[in-house]
């Protein structure tokens, strides 16, 4: 900008910020849910705690997300009106909106189970080549909501995988988190002579009994070997409403030759009668990307602010620096917008950009809108809140991605 277009004069320039949105919602209703909806679902979190999980689908043809747990849902039909994420009564939750907002846009239904799948296979969170479910989609977006709003943990933990391992001379304990039925072993190793493996079960982790046909003789060398067990080989007795019960301890018995050196690097197992989590596995593998996707997003969020602490004052106010986390559109009320050039500005602004206002004549007010669009992918953005004409009622999470819209109004 040419210093000529510059008064020599340097006043405050005061800013007031303003969010709102332009979402075309007046009034919603929501209904009680349904028993037998296709989609409902049940998740268990780390505490014990289990939840059914379905949509919330308010008149007209919106879908929604709970945003808090212990909230409470209708009974009867009820009516909700859009307002701001601070609506939420949940004070923790107020300080998640980014990450809320980052799960809604990247998530079902605001895309569909293909081009979900296709994201979450790409970021190696998911295996094979079917699609999610939309009840396993719905599963994993409510729990990541549930994540931040009220620090429920989903149980992501492997049960194939021990919490403990100790080894001593000739053996190897393993300790599991329940009492899992084990269909397989795997053993990594290296030996300079012939090895034995045996595998060995216990309840209490001292008193041991060898499991059935699980011997694996291993020759001299490198290689990984692999032992599937009978099935029921690991099973213990059985109680009511208590299925593939097996073992909480088991251990791996290596005989070899007292002068062999033997160097096992790694050994896995495989579970039977079970999946591998207490949950899903789609629906761990969903939420994972979720709360990890939002995470991210938490660090990189830049909240939209117009810096006015270099403007000089006079036919040209500027520069003012505009921040935010994606580009936006920017409009003026009462002036235009110039670049350093002196050209108006008609393309989105890119964050970090300095800009130039134009005031009108003997304007000492002008109202600067930013316009951050509602990218799917992207985040930065704001969410939209169902809150119940009924105060006791809790609100609701819009799955509508809407432009995030922001005066700034300047003061000179």
């Amino acid at each position: 900008m040419s210093s000529s277009l510059l008064a020599p004069t340097r006043t405050p320039v005061a800013v007031r910020r303003t969010v709102r949105r332009d979402a075309d919602i007046t009034r919603m209703t929501r209904y009680r849910g349904g028993t037998y909806s296709p989609t409902v679902d049940t998740v268990v979190f780390t505490d014990g705690t289990t939840a059914r999980t379905d949509l919330i689908r308010l008149n007209p043809n919106i879908d929604a997300y709970s945003v808090d747990f212990q909230g409470i849902a209708p009974t009867r039909p009820s009516h909700y009106r859009p307002a701001n994420w601070s609506a939420v009564p949940n004070e923790a939750a107020r300080a998640v909106e980014a990450e809320v907002d980052w799960i809604i846009r990247n998530s079902f239904p605001t895309l569909g189970t293909v081009e979900l799948s296709r994201r979450v296979r790409a970021a190696g969170n998911l295996a094979g080549d079917a699609h999610f479910a939309e009840h396993e989609a719905i599963a994993a977006t409510q729990a990541a909501i549930w994540h931040f709003t009220n620090g429920l943990r989903l149980d992501n933990r492997p049960l194939n995988v021990p919490v403990v391992v100790a080894a001593e001379p000739g053996a190897i304990t393993y300790e599991f988190d329940g009492e899992p039925q084990l269909g397989s072993y795997a053993v990594e190793l290296v030996s300079d002579a012939a090895v034995s493996l045996v595998l060995q079960k216990s309840a209490d982790g001292a008193q041991w009994r060898d499991v059935a046909a699980s011997s694996l003789n291993v020759g001299a060398g490198f290689g990984r070997h692999r032992r599937t067990l009978g099935v029921g080989a690991t099973a213990s007795h059985s109680r009511p409403g208590q299925q593939h019960r097996g073992y909480r301890f088991y251990r791996l018995l290596v005989l070899a030759d007292p002068d062999a050196v033997v160097d096992i690097d790694e050994v896995t197992f495989t579970l039977n009668g079970s999946g591998n989590y207490r949950n899903a596995e789609r629906v761990v593998a969903l939420y994972n990307y979720l709360v990890a996707g939002a995470e991210t997003a938490r660090r990189l969020t830049v909240v939209p602010r117009l810096i006015t602490d270099r403007a000089v004052t006079g036919a040209v106010i500027g520069p003012l620096r505009f921040e935010a986390t994606d580009a936006a559109t920017l409009t003026a009320v009462g002036g235009t917008l110039i670049d350093a050039a002196g050209e108006p500005i008609t393309a989105p602004v890119v964050p970090g950009t300095d800009i130039y206002l134009r005031p009108a004549p003997q304007a000492r007010r002008v109202t600067i809108t930013a316009s951050v669009p509602a990218a799917q992918n992207g985040f930065g953005g704001r969410v939209i809140t169902g809150v119940a004409h009924d105060s006791s009622l809790t609100p609701v999470a819009l799955a509508v991605p809407t432009p995030t819209v922001i005066d700034f109004e300047l003061t000179f």
